[in-house]
């Protein structure tokens, strides 16, 4: 949801553009390029018209001054199993609102590694359009931030929603973390267990995520930022200039496969006016490191959070040796220079503070990807790496891994490792726009094959190139949602079918009426 950063819930959508998620899956020859299949669309389920509550639920909010954007999905998660990875479940969020979240989150399942997708049969009900019931811990107006992790023994399948109300155009109300969990693959869900609840106008939980343990078949974990300010009805002022406002991060976990969730507590506190965001848990799969939990995040230190041109902001992490008992210090990856992308001078809403990290299962190496303004001597934005052999207690230097010419912006990426140690990143960029249609968009991916080159220097990520995966066309990035800017989503989806890297992303699509979204898949090999 992010919010502003709290304001990410908040950093809202508006207008919804058509939604491409695409899942792809691309060969790793990278020194001869890869290649990429045939966009497939994936099935959505629009809410209005499904129930009488749901429809009296969207009628109020319209009335409050909210507008909703029926038939818009944007902002994907996908996950592999471990034990058949041509069986993948993503996750995204089903018709979205202008200022916050949507009405629901819709599941997808494929078994030929994202050729074809079908709806799962049951979703799981994170709000009243979903079908949660007065009384239910999961009774609310609204979902956010999808995402979706498998555990190692491909029994158990978790998905996590940011499930709030929203009350107009504006935060406030309650607001929770809740995590529903799949048997069967994704096909069906179980009732949500609320992991944290704050029936608050001066509370606000963000941006969780979920992941299972990959060396424990029935340990998961949840993270996510907690902002707090002493004013009623939190608003992105309130956070910017309440010297009280803070946003520590917060941790629980399960042990039982999901069906019952730690009290949640803070493992680190940035202080005053400082906060946590994007925070997800990485497991130490292999190495002298091995079992170590790794939260990484972006902390945005000392003058009251994002959208406050005095804040500094930094990749970190902090570690547990004891399964989350206790948590060192941060570890500081690298500064963060956060960047606005702009479209004739209106802003798109990117992945600016969310980040993304994993780990090669094999070597337990440690991996993160960020946006950053730094590698441009106009301040546009690009996409950063740098790594880890022990842990996470000691980085590379950050470089510039994209291969975007010049000055074009590059925005949002995604990073995986598939099965041969090869390291995928995917992003958006603006290579392809011109004068006339300034907001043409694409989806590129690129590989670095960490077995045989150095990924701490940008040669070896030059070597092979780009592979643009919006092989259907650009989009066009003004037709998509607006919520603080054009948006698509604060992160999309990337996993690995073999050597086969598989992405789910959003794209934007021409409509007589603006706002409308489509989910759509591409392999490659």
């Amino acid at each position: 949801m992010t919010t502003h950063h709290s304001f990410r819930i908040g950093r809202r959508v508006a207008p919804v553009a058509l939604l491409c998620a695409g899942v792809l899956g691309i060969s790793t020859a990278a020194s001869a390029g890869l290649s990429t299949g045939t966009l497939a669309q994936a099935p959505d389920h629009p809410f209005p018209g499904t129930s009488a509550a749901c429809d009296n639920l969207i009628k109020q909010q319209t009335d409050l001054g909210s507008h909703n954007y029926p038939d818009a999905e944007v902002e994907p998660y996908v996950t592999a199993d471990p034990t058949n990875p041509s069986h993948l479940v993503a996750s995204f969020q089903q018709d979205r609102w202008n200022d916050g979240g949507a009405n629901g989150q819709i599941t997808d399942v494929s078994n030929d590694g994202g050729v074809t997708w079908t709806l799962a049969s049951t979703q799981p009900a994170f709000t009243v359009c979903q079908g949660a019931t007065p009384g239910s811990t999961s009774f609310f107006n609204r979902a956010s931030d999808p995402w979706v992790s498998y555990s190692p023994d491909g029994k158990t399948v978790y998905q996590a929603a940011l499930a709030f109300n929203a009350n107009g155009p504006a935060f406030g109300g309650a607001s929770s973390v809740q995590v529903s969990t799949s048997g069967d693959g994704g096909t069906t869900w179980n009732t949500p267990v609320a992991v944290r609840v704050d029936q608050s106008f001066t509370v606000l939980n963000d941006k969780e995520t979920v992941t299972a343990d990959p060396l424990n078949n029935l340990d998961a974990y949840t993270v996510w930022d907690r902002l707090v300010s002493p004013s009623v009805n939190a608003n992105p002022t309130a956070f910017t200039f309440t010297p009280a406002f803070r946003g520590p991060a917060l941790f629980s976990k399960t042990t039982d496969g999901g069906k019952t969730w730690s009290p949640a507590k803070i493992i680190f506190d940035p202080g005053q006016q400082n906060q946590t965001i994007s925070n997800q848990i990485v497991v130490e799969p292999a190495g002298t490191a091995k079992g170590t939990l790794v939260d990484f995040f972006v902390l945005i230190q000392n003058k009251g959070g994002k959208g406050n041109p005095r804040a500094a902001s930094s990749v970190a992490a902090i570690r547990s040796t004891d399964g989350g008992a206790t948590w060192s210090a941060p570890v500081t990856i690298s500064p963060l220079v956060d960047t606005q992308v702009r479209i004739n001078g209106v802003d798109v809403r990117t992945g600016d503070i969310i980040p993304g990290f994993t780990a090669d299962p094999s070597t337990g190496n440690l991996y993160a990807v960020w946006q950053d303004g730094s590698f441009s001597p106009t301040g546009q934005a690009k996409i950063a790496f740098s790594q880890s052999s022990d842990g996470g207690l000691h980085w590379s230097a950050p470089i510039r891994i994209d291969q975007s010419p010049g000055n074009t912006p590059a925005f949002t990426p995604q990073v995986h490792v598939n099965s041969d140690g090869t390291i995928g990143v995917t992003y958006y960029d603006l290579e392809n726009a011109t004068a006339a249609q300034p907001g043409l968009t694409d989806a590129f991916i690129v590989t670095c094959p960490a077995a045989t080159s150095d990924c701490t220097k940008a040669a070896s990520w030059a070597a092979g190139g780009e592979t643009r995966l919006t092989t259907s066309g650009s989009f066009n990035m003004t037709t998509a949602p607006f919520a603080r800017g054009y948006f698509v989503g604060d992160y999309e989806g990337l996993t690995a079918t073999g050597a086969t890297f598989d992405s789910f992303f959003v794209m934007a699509q021409p409509r007589a009426t603006a706002g409308l979204t489509d989910p759509f898949a591409n392999t490659a090999k």
